[in-house]
Protein backbone atom coordinates (compact mmCIF):
# COMPACT_ATOMS: atom_id res chain seq x y z
CA UNK A 1 0.00 0.00 0.00
CA UNK A 2 2.89 2.40 1.24
CA UNK A 3 2.69 6.12 2.34
CA UNK A 4 0.16 8.28 -0.23
CA UNK A 5 -0.44 10.93 2.11
CA UNK A 6 0.88 12.33 5.46
CA UNK A 7 -2.40 10.36 7.44
CA UNK A 8 -0.79 7.50 6.48
CA UNK A 9 1.92 7.46 8.47
CA UNK A 10 1.97 5.14 11.37
CA UNK A 11 3.87 2.28 13.07
CA UNK A 12 3.90 0.15 10.28
CA UNK A 13 5.97 1.82 8.39
CA UNK A 14 8.69 2.25 11.15
CA UNK A 15 11.95 2.30 9.51
CA UNK A 16 10.91 3.10 5.96
CA UNK A 17 11.76 5.35 3.60
CA UNK A 18 9.11 7.41 1.28
CA UNK A 19 8.39 10.62 -0.63
CA UNK A 20 5.92 12.68 -1.05
CA UNK A 21 5.00 16.10 -2.50
CA UNK A 22 4.01 18.52 0.48
CA UNK A 23 3.68 22.19 1.60
CA UNK A 24 5.82 24.11 4.10
CA UNK A 25 3.81 25.42 6.76
CA UNK A 26 6.88 26.95 9.10
CA UNK A 27 10.74 26.40 9.42
CA UNK A 28 12.29 26.57 12.76
CA UNK A 29 15.93 26.33 13.14
CA UNK A 30 16.96 24.75 16.83
CA UNK A 31 19.86 23.23 18.77
CA UNK A 32 20.87 20.03 19.32
CA UNK A 33 22.76 19.16 22.77
CA UNK A 34 25.66 18.53 20.84
CA UNK A 35 25.53 21.65 19.50
CA UNK A 36 24.70 21.35 16.08
CA UNK A 37 21.90 23.37 14.15
CA UNK A 38 19.19 21.40 12.89
CA UNK A 39 15.46 22.75 11.61
CA UNK A 40 12.01 21.63 12.24
CA UNK A 41 10.06 21.15 9.34
CA UNK A 42 6.48 21.68 9.70
CA UNK A 43 4.93 20.03 6.53
CA UNK A 44 1.19 19.95 5.50
CA UNK A 45 -0.98 18.01 2.57
CA UNK A 46 -4.61 17.64 2.06
CA UNK A 47 -5.00 15.13 4.85
CA UNK A 48 -2.15 15.74 7.85
CA UNK A 49 -0.11 18.31 9.39
CA UNK A 50 2.99 17.07 11.36
CA UNK A 51 6.65 18.47 12.11
CA UNK A 52 9.47 16.64 10.17
CA UNK A 53 13.06 16.74 11.68
CA UNK A 54 15.97 17.88 8.98
CA UNK A 55 19.33 17.30 10.66
CA UNK A 56 21.36 18.49 7.98
CA UNK A 57 20.47 21.81 8.05
CA UNK A 58 23.90 23.24 8.06
CA UNK A 59 24.95 21.71 4.87
CA UNK A 60 21.94 23.05 3.19
CA UNK A 61 21.07 26.21 5.51
CA UNK A 62 21.05 28.58 2.30
CA UNK A 63 18.40 26.51 0.91
CA UNK A 64 16.75 25.73 3.92
CA UNK A 65 16.59 29.67 4.82
CA UNK A 66 15.02 30.46 1.30
CA UNK A 67 11.81 28.14 1.36
CA UNK A 68 8.75 28.96 3.83
CA UNK A 69 5.07 29.19 4.28
CA UNK A 70 3.46 28.36 0.90
CA UNK A 71 6.45 26.52 -0.90
CA UNK A 72 5.70 23.47 -2.22
CA UNK A 73 8.68 21.10 -1.85
CA UNK A 74 9.75 17.39 -2.91
CA UNK A 75 10.84 15.42 0.05
CA UNK A 76 12.78 12.04 0.65
CA UNK A 77 11.66 11.07 4.20
CA UNK A 78 11.64 8.13 6.74
CA UNK A 79 9.56 6.83 9.39
CA UNK A 80 10.93 6.86 12.82
CA UNK A 81 10.64 6.27 16.70
CA UNK A 82 11.37 8.96 19.18
CA UNK A 83 10.24 8.41 23.21
CA UNK A 84 7.64 6.29 22.02
CA UNK A 85 6.29 8.85 19.46
CA UNK A 86 6.56 8.36 15.41
CA UNK A 87 8.93 10.74 14.13
CA UNK A 88 9.64 11.91 10.23
CA UNK A 89 13.11 12.41 9.39
CA UNK A 90 13.59 14.66 6.27
CA UNK A 91 16.62 12.95 4.12
CA UNK A 92 16.45 14.93 0.96
CA UNK A 93 14.27 18.13 -0.14
CA UNK A 94 13.73 20.43 -3.47
CA UNK A 95 11.48 22.66 -4.72
CA UNK A 96 8.50 21.52 -6.71
CA UNK A 97 8.04 22.58 -9.78
CA UNK A 98 4.87 25.17 -8.84
CA UNK A 99 3.22 24.89 -12.58
CA UNK A 100 2.63 20.90 -11.61
CA UNK A 101 1.16 21.41 -8.05
CA UNK A 102 -1.71 22.98 -6.54
CA UNK A 103 -1.33 23.83 -3.83
CA UNK A 104 -5.00 23.81 -2.43
CA UNK A 105 -4.80 20.00 -2.74
CA UNK A 106 -2.31 20.38 -0.28
CA UNK A 107 -4.26 22.20 2.26
CA UNK A 108 -5.75 20.43 5.48
CA UNK A 109 -9.66 21.31 4.96
CA UNK A 110 -12.68 20.74 6.81
CA UNK A 111 -14.82 17.48 5.99
CA UNK A 112 -17.74 19.66 6.36
CA UNK A 113 -19.47 21.08 3.66
CA UNK A 114 -18.74 24.88 3.40
CA UNK A 115 -22.43 26.02 2.21
CA UNK A 116 -24.06 23.85 4.62
CA UNK A 117 -21.88 25.24 7.18
CA UNK A 118 -22.37 29.16 6.13
CA UNK A 119 -26.52 27.58 6.17
CA UNK A 120 -26.39 27.00 9.66
CA UNK A 121 -24.59 30.19 10.65
CA UNK A 122 -27.34 32.13 9.13
CA UNK A 123 -30.17 29.60 11.10
CA UNK A 124 -28.45 30.79 14.25
CA UNK A 125 -27.83 34.63 13.19
CA UNK A 126 -31.69 34.47 12.67
CA UNK A 127 -32.48 32.94 15.75
CA UNK A 128 -31.26 36.83 17.03
CA UNK A 129 -34.19 39.28 16.97
CA UNK A 130 -32.83 42.03 19.38
CA UNK A 131 -31.63 44.79 16.83
CA UNK A 132 -28.61 45.91 18.54
CA UNK A 133 -27.49 42.47 18.74
CA UNK A 134 -27.94 41.77 15.26
CA UNK A 135 -25.72 44.95 14.18
CA UNK A 136 -23.58 43.25 16.35
CA UNK A 137 -22.85 40.13 14.54
CA UNK A 138 -23.61 41.98 11.27
CA UNK A 139 -20.06 44.12 11.99
CA UNK A 140 -18.32 41.48 13.37
CA UNK A 141 -19.16 38.18 11.60
CA UNK A 142 -20.82 39.02 8.35
CA UNK A 143 -19.28 42.26 7.03
CA UNK A 144 -17.38 42.43 3.77
CA UNK A 145 -14.39 42.89 6.40
CA UNK A 146 -14.43 40.05 8.23
CA UNK A 147 -16.86 37.22 6.74
CA UNK A 148 -14.48 35.45 4.18
CA UNK A 149 -11.39 35.38 7.09
CA UNK A 150 -13.74 34.00 9.59
CA UNK A 151 -14.72 31.21 7.18
CA UNK A 152 -11.76 30.13 6.17
CA UNK A 153 -8.92 30.16 9.11
CA UNK A 154 -8.28 27.70 11.31
CA UNK A 155 -9.30 27.53 15.28
CA UNK A 156 -5.82 26.46 16.19
CA UNK A 157 -2.36 26.02 15.36
CA UNK A 158 -2.27 22.38 16.92
CA UNK A 159 -4.81 20.96 19.23
CA UNK A 160 -8.09 21.19 17.03
CA UNK A 161 -10.02 21.93 13.86
CA UNK A 162 -6.65 22.88 12.79
CA UNK A 163 -7.44 23.23 9.14
CA UNK A 164 -9.30 25.47 6.83
CA UNK A 165 -12.90 26.27 7.51
CA UNK A 166 -11.52 25.30 10.74
CA UNK A 167 -13.05 28.25 12.79
CA UNK A 168 -16.09 27.87 11.50
CA UNK A 169 -16.71 24.48 11.87
CA UNK A 170 -15.99 25.13 15.59
CA UNK A 171 -17.93 27.81 15.79
CA UNK A 172 -20.93 25.79 14.65
CA UNK A 173 -20.64 23.06 16.79
CA UNK A 174 -20.33 25.65 19.69
CA UNK A 175 -23.29 27.13 18.39
CA UNK A 176 -24.91 23.73 18.08
CA UNK A 177 -24.26 22.33 21.51
CA UNK A 178 -24.47 25.79 23.29
CA UNK A 179 -28.51 26.09 22.12
CA UNK A 180 -29.59 22.71 22.93
CA UNK A 181 -28.22 23.41 26.77
CA UNK A 182 -29.89 26.62 27.09
CA UNK A 183 -33.34 24.98 25.26
CA UNK A 184 -32.84 22.17 27.27
CA UNK A 185 -32.77 23.97 30.45
CA UNK A 186 -35.32 26.66 29.58
CA UNK A 187 -33.19 29.85 29.26
CA UNK A 188 -35.23 32.78 28.38
CA UNK A 189 -35.28 34.27 24.92
CA UNK A 190 -32.91 37.34 25.89
CA UNK A 191 -30.33 34.16 27.07
CA UNK A 192 -30.47 32.33 24.26
CA UNK A 193 -29.66 35.56 22.03
CA UNK A 194 -27.21 36.28 23.84
CA UNK A 195 -25.69 32.97 24.05
CA UNK A 196 -26.10 32.84 20.15
CA UNK A 197 -23.93 36.14 19.98
CA UNK A 198 -21.14 34.92 22.45
CA UNK A 199 -20.66 31.76 20.61
CA UNK A 200 -20.66 33.00 17.51
CA UNK A 201 -17.64 36.30 18.64
CA UNK A 202 -15.61 34.15 21.49
CA UNK A 203 -12.89 32.81 18.71
CA UNK A 204 -13.59 35.74 16.28
CA UNK A 205 -10.11 37.21 17.18
CA UNK A 206 -8.63 33.82 16.00
CA UNK A 207 -8.80 35.40 12.54
CA UNK A 208 -6.43 38.17 13.82
CA UNK A 209 -3.73 35.73 16.46
CA UNK A 210 -3.67 33.38 13.53
CA UNK A 211 -2.03 33.59 9.70
CA UNK A 212 -3.99 32.52 7.49
CA UNK A 213 -3.53 29.05 5.83
CA UNK A 214 -1.03 27.81 4.37
CA UNK A 215 0.68 29.84 6.42
CA UNK A 216 1.10 28.78 10.08
CA UNK A 217 1.53 30.14 13.49
CA UNK A 218 0.64 33.11 15.20
CA UNK A 219 0.78 36.94 14.32
CA UNK A 220 2.62 38.93 15.99
CA UNK A 221 -0.77 40.48 17.25
CA UNK A 222 -1.48 37.12 18.21
CA UNK A 223 1.53 36.31 20.01
CA UNK A 224 1.65 39.31 22.09
CA UNK A 225 -2.27 39.86 22.92
CA UNK A 226 -3.88 36.76 22.16
CA UNK A 227 -7.31 35.93 20.75
CA UNK A 228 -9.36 36.19 23.71
CA UNK A 229 -8.05 39.66 24.60
CA UNK A 230 -8.20 40.39 21.04
CA UNK A 231 -12.00 39.27 20.97
CA UNK A 232 -13.37 41.14 23.85
CA UNK A 233 -11.46 44.72 22.54
CA UNK A 234 -12.67 44.48 19.30
CA UNK A 235 -16.35 43.65 20.86
CA UNK A 236 -16.33 46.06 22.92
CA UNK A 237 -15.54 48.62 20.77
CA UNK A 238 -17.70 47.93 18.33
CA UNK A 239 -20.80 47.84 20.79
CA UNK A 240 -19.53 51.46 21.46
CA UNK A 241 -20.27 52.05 18.48
CA UNK A 242 -24.04 50.59 18.42
CA UNK A 243 -26.55 53.24 19.35
CA UNK A 244 -28.87 52.06 22.10
CA UNK A 245 -26.96 49.06 22.94
CA UNK A 246 -28.31 47.67 26.51
CA UNK A 247 -25.49 47.37 29.32
CA UNK A 248 -26.49 44.40 30.63
CA UNK A 249 -25.77 42.56 27.22
CA UNK A 250 -22.36 44.34 26.84
CA UNK A 251 -21.53 42.84 30.39
CA UNK A 252 -22.64 39.81 29.77
CA UNK A 253 -21.32 39.01 26.14
CA UNK A 254 -17.87 40.90 27.35
CA UNK A 255 -17.63 38.47 30.34
CA UNK A 256 -18.52 35.81 28.05
CA UNK A 257 -15.62 36.30 25.70
CA UNK A 258 -12.91 36.67 28.31
CA UNK A 259 -13.88 33.73 30.27
CA UNK A 260 -15.00 31.21 27.63
CA UNK A 261 -11.55 29.08 28.38
CA UNK A 262 -13.09 28.86 32.10
CA UNK A 263 -10.47 29.37 34.27
CA UNK A 264 -7.54 31.55 35.13
CA UNK A 265 -4.72 28.86 34.45
CA UNK A 266 -5.73 28.18 31.39
CA UNK A 267 -6.14 31.70 29.68
CA UNK A 268 -9.33 33.69 30.73
CA UNK A 269 -8.88 36.53 32.47
CA UNK A 270 -11.80 36.40 34.30
CA UNK A 271 -14.37 33.36 35.38
CA UNK A 272 -17.87 32.87 33.83
CA UNK A 273 -20.09 34.81 35.69
CA UNK A 274 -23.62 34.01 34.16
CA UNK A 275 -25.27 30.74 33.16
CA UNK A 276 -24.63 31.62 29.48
CA UNK A 277 -20.47 32.06 29.60
CA UNK A 278 -20.55 28.86 32.04
CA UNK A 279 -22.70 27.28 28.78
CA UNK A 280 -20.07 28.73 26.23
CA UNK A 281 -17.08 27.62 28.30
CA UNK A 282 -18.56 23.76 28.09
CA UNK A 283 -19.41 23.76 24.55
CA UNK A 284 -15.93 25.69 23.58
CA UNK A 285 -14.02 22.70 25.69
CA UNK A 286 -16.14 20.00 24.21
CA UNK A 287 -16.16 20.97 20.81
CA UNK A 288 -12.48 21.12 20.71
CA UNK A 289 -11.45 17.99 23.36
CA UNK A 290 -14.07 15.81 20.94
CA UNK A 291 -12.27 16.86 17.63
CA UNK A 292 -8.71 16.42 19.37
CA UNK A 293 -9.73 13.02 20.28
CA UNK A 294 -11.76 11.36 17.13
CA UNK A 295 -8.82 12.89 15.11
CA UNK A 296 -6.43 11.36 17.22
CA UNK A 297 -7.97 8.01 16.71
CA UNK A 298 -8.65 8.34 13.00
CA UNK A 299 -4.57 8.94 12.99
CA UNK A 300 -3.85 6.09 14.72
CA UNK A 301 -6.58 3.73 13.89
CA UNK A 302 -4.79 1.68 11.49
CA UNK A 303 -2.16 0.09 14.11
CA UNK A 304 -3.13 -2.88 15.83
CA UNK A 305 -2.76 -1.87 19.45
CA UNK A 306 -6.43 -1.45 20.91
CA UNK A 307 -5.35 2.10 22.67
CA UNK A 308 -3.78 4.89 20.84
CA UNK A 309 -0.76 6.99 22.47
CA UNK A 310 -1.24 9.05 25.26
CA UNK A 311 -2.90 12.32 23.61
CA UNK A 312 -1.07 14.96 25.15
CA UNK A 313 -3.79 17.39 25.86
CA UNK A 314 -6.39 15.38 27.41
CA UNK A 315 -3.63 13.43 29.63
CA UNK A 316 -4.66 9.78 28.73
CA UNK A 317 -4.89 7.09 26.53
CA UNK A 318 -8.29 6.03 24.07
CA UNK A 319 -9.67 2.62 23.20
CA UNK A 320 -9.88 2.64 19.27
CA UNK A 321 -11.79 -0.74 18.74
CA UNK A 322 -15.55 -0.98 18.43
CA UNK A 323 -15.56 2.24 16.45
CA UNK A 324 -17.18 1.27 12.98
Amino acid sequence: MGIKQLKDINRNYISQNFELTVLIGDVKVKVARNGKRFADITIQDASKMIEAKYWDYEDNEEFINSIGAEDAVNIKAVVGEYQGQIQVTIKHIEKAVMDSVDITNLIPTSTWNLDTMKNGLEFFYRKVHTPYMKKLLDKMIFSEDYFEAFSTHPAARRVHHNYYHGLLQHTLEVLKFSYTVAVTKQLSERQKERLIVMAMLHDWAKIIEYKSLPNVGFTEKGVMLGHVFLGAHNTLNAIDEIEGFNQDDKLIIINGILSHHGCLEFGSPVLPKTVEAQILHQADKMSGDVESIITFISEQGDEEDAFTNKLWNMGTNYYKRGID
